[in-house]
Parts: structure tokens; sequence; C-alpha cells
């Protein structure tokens, strides 16, 4: 067991964070001092952080950085950083020195972030900017949540439940509620929005006419016509994905849809609780060129269990070769609640080199098959203290996945599992309105549901 004792902090948060990138929890802990000059008698395995006092937080996270380092042999390609947002501390940089390369340096000398991520952050930064030219809080993205899977996943901890037709029936009639109450305040405030999501879970575990009158609900209420917006639908199992289900999203004007394969082995897709196989991925990438979508994206996953790099690269190749032109690279997060982190709750310190080699290799390919990042978000728990990046066709972006990591925009979200934000420009800030995870417990405190949504117009 370390012992870091740091003088003159009032909070070791950010400080465990920064121990845990390079060390299990029972193999430390942080404790504040404050006593001038630092000193302390230590035992064997403790240190002294901060020895002078200051109070910067990052001159003493740098110094905590490079002791952990030296500990455990080990470095962090994101430095000091532990946050879940690169990218929005880049801009920051950016808008401070006033440069790109003002950019690069402060990140270096300040986070002590490496050249391989700022040159990440660069990329991204330079697309962005490209792509993106109004003002973000002038506008606002909806995301509607659809709670359900036909399976859960091993490493889920989303709110997604299994759950029979009636209830999901129930669901959705009070969803139908809560969009034409929040499409009325929106209307009566004058709010536009720029963007659409409907995630979960699994949208399409909704039937077909579901789907068309969830998609009718949304254009109606909220005077929206699904072709002339940025309105994505993710159709993540291919185990529920139809011919009909695609014919109604295609006829009402949705352009954009989501296949997430995870991995194209079967034996890992056994392993992680998915009731498909390979060969039904690739069926419905065929189905879905049928109808000529706009953008079709794929979320893989690097650091799944039991999988090596050539299992990762076969699954790239794949993809690659049936058409998606917008793909995430996922890191693995043993998230709390879900079962891999109940069943083996280090698993993500383990194998960390394979699959930094695996993230490696997806920025190479997807450079080579003439891809782009363009935006980054990382979460705790995650191998190797990697990252999550968006690799898309030039054009091909999503605006709603930028905005909601840029955290500059209003974002209205509906459903069970559903977090909304309140921007406030003039003060730069957001506040949080969220309805409650569990669909049943949602459907019981609908009305308590429906009021939150007063909270995305008070002042």
């Amino acid at each position: 067991m370390y012992r870091f004792y740091i003088n003159n902090i009032s909070n070791d948060y950010h400080y465990s964070e920064l121990a845990r990138v390079f060390l299990a929890d029972d193999e430390f802990e942080v404790i504040g001092i404050n006593m001038p000059g630092g000193r302390l008698p230590l035992r064997e395995g403790s240190f002294i952080i901060n020895r002078s006092g200051s109070s910067d937080r990052d001159e003493i996270k740098r110094e905590f950085y490079r002791l952990l380092s030296d500990i455990t042999g080990r470095e962090s390609g994101w430095g000091t950083l532990t946050g879940v947002r690169p990218l929005k501390l880049a801009y920051e940089m950016l808008r401070e020195s006033g440069s790109l390369s003002g950019m690069e340096k402060l990140l270096s000398e300040r986070y002590l972030v490496s050249e391989e991520k700022i040159s990440l952050l660069r990329e991204i930064a330079e697309y962005q900017i490209s792509v993106l030219n109004d003002d973000p809080s002038s506008v606002a993205g909806l995301y509607i949540g659809i709670p359900f899977c036909p399976t859960r996943c091993e490493y889920c901890a989303f709110a997604s439940t299994v759950a029979p037709e009636e209830d999901i029936q129930e669901y959705f009639d009070n969803l139908l509620r809560e969009i034409s109450y929040a499409g009325s305040l929106a209307k009566e405030h004058g709010t536009v929005l720029e963007s659409i999501y409907i995630g979960g879970g699994t949208p399409t575990t909704l039937n077909a006419e579901q789907l068309g009158i969830m998609i009718d609900a949304v254009s109606e209420s909220f005077s929206v016509d699904p072709s002339d917006i940025e309105f994505t639908i993710e159709a993540g199992r291919p185990d529920t994905i139809t011919a009909d289900k695609l014919g109604v999203m295609k006829s009402h004007g949705i352009s954009r849809i989501s296949i997430n394969p995870q991995s194209m082995k079967d034996e890992t897709l056994r392993r992680i609780g998915r009731d498909h196989t390979a060969e039904d991925i690739r069926s419905g990438y065929r189905l879905a060129s049928e109808y000529s979508f706009d953008v079709i994206n794929a979320d893989l996953i690097a650091g799944l269990p039991g999988e090596d790099e050539a299992d990762f690269r076969d699954t790239l190749e794949e993809i690659l070769t049936l058409g998606a032109n917008n793909i995430t690279i996922h890191t693995l997060s043993v998230k709390r609640g879900s079962r891999l982190r109940e069943n083996d709750p280090e698993y993500y310190r383990r194998d960390t080199d394979k699959v930094a080699a695996m993230v490696g290799y997806a920025r190479k390919r997807l450079r080579e098959a003439g891809f782009v990042p363009y935006y980054i978000y990382r979460q705790k728990h995650q191998m190797g203290a990697l990252e999550n990046v968006g690799y898309c066709r030039p054009g091909k972006h999503s605006i709603y996945n930028i905005r909601i990591m840029e955290e500059k925009q209003t974002i209205i979200a509906l459903g069970a599992g559903g977090i909304g934000k309140v921007y406030y420009p003039d003060e730069d800030r957001l506040e949080r309105v969220a309805n409650v995870n569990n669909y049943k417990v949602y459907n019981e405190r609908f009305d308590e549901i429906l009021a939150r949504k007063n909270e995305y117009y008070q002042s």
C-alpha cells in the first residue's frame, strides 16, 4: 500500500483519479495534509508531494504524475489529464494562447500530454473548426432514449433492459406524451433544433409501426422535417434490424443510422452476451445498403475479453468492406454496474499494451482509408487510460456527437436514462436535467418527469 501525503490541498479527488491511472484502488491512499515545509515522518511506501506548499493544482499534479511514473515504470499519453473531455480543455488552451501551436505547447508543458495525443487533438480541432461555423448556443440538440435491448451485454452499464412487449408499449405511450409536451415548450420559447439523436438501449427494439409513430411525433411536436436536419436513429443490434423498420426510417426522411458490431468474431459476441452472429451483422449491412442511408455508423471496441490484435484488425477490415462511413473506436471501459466489473473489476488493468496497439492500428488504418478523427472522449476505468475516437469520411461527421462533448449547447433529453443539459452562454455554464434511468420508475413517476421539462426554460 502506497501512501501519498499531498501538502496544501483541500480535496483529494483529482489526485486520487490520477493515481488510479497507475495503481488499483487497494494499492494506494491519498491523504491531504497541511503543514509548513511538508515535514512528516515517513514509513516505507509513503511519499510527500508538494513540500513547497504550492496552491497550483496543475503544478502539484505534474509532480505527482512524475512520482507515479517513477514508481510504476509506466507513463500515460494523457499526462495529468483525467477528465472525459480532453478536447474541451484543448479549446480552452487555444483561446488562452491564441494559436494551435500555443495550444500544443500548453498541453505539453502544463499537462504533460504526449506528442501523439496532442497531434490527435489538433487534428480533431482543425476538422471541427473547418466544418462548424455557427454559434452552437443559438440552437439545441434533442436526445430520445429507448432503454430496451434484446439482451444485456457483459460490459454495459447503460439504462437498457430486456422487457416484455406490454412494458415497452406502456413506456412508448408515455414517451409520446413527453415528446408532445417538450415540443410545445420548444415552440413556445422559440427553440430551434440543430440535431436529433434517438439512442438507447436499442431503438430498433421498437417495431416498425412504433418507429414511424415516434418519428412523426417528433416531426410534428418540434416542427422539423427529418430530411432537413441531422436525424440519427441507432439500429445498433443487427438482430433488431428488419426491412420494415429500415423502410419506415427511410420513408420518413431519416438519413443516418448506426449498426454496431463491436466485434465480428462469433466467440466474442457470445462471450459478451449478444444473441446474434457476425453473419447477422453482415446481413444487416447488406440490407441497409439497399436503402442508401447517407451515414452508417459502426462502433467497435478494442479490448473485448478473449480478443487479440488480429481479431480487432479483422473486425475493422470487414466493417470498412461493409461500407460504414462513420466509425467510433471505443477502448473498453469496465463500468460500475456492468457484469464485467462485478466479475473482474481489475480487467481493465491487464493487456493494456495490446489494447494500445489496437487503437494505434485503427488510427493508422482509418487514415489510410480516407477517414479523419472528428470527436473524442474518455471514460473512467478505461483500458490503458486511453480514449474513444470517432472517425468519419469527410462530411460524414455527427454534429450531435461533437456538440455533446463540446458542452456549449442545450441538449433536451427525453425518455428513461436521458440526461439533458441547459447551457447558459453568458455564464458559460451547464445545468443538468436528468430523467430517471429505470423505465418502470419512469412510468410510475411520469408526471414528475413531464414537469422537469420546464427546467429547460427557467432563467
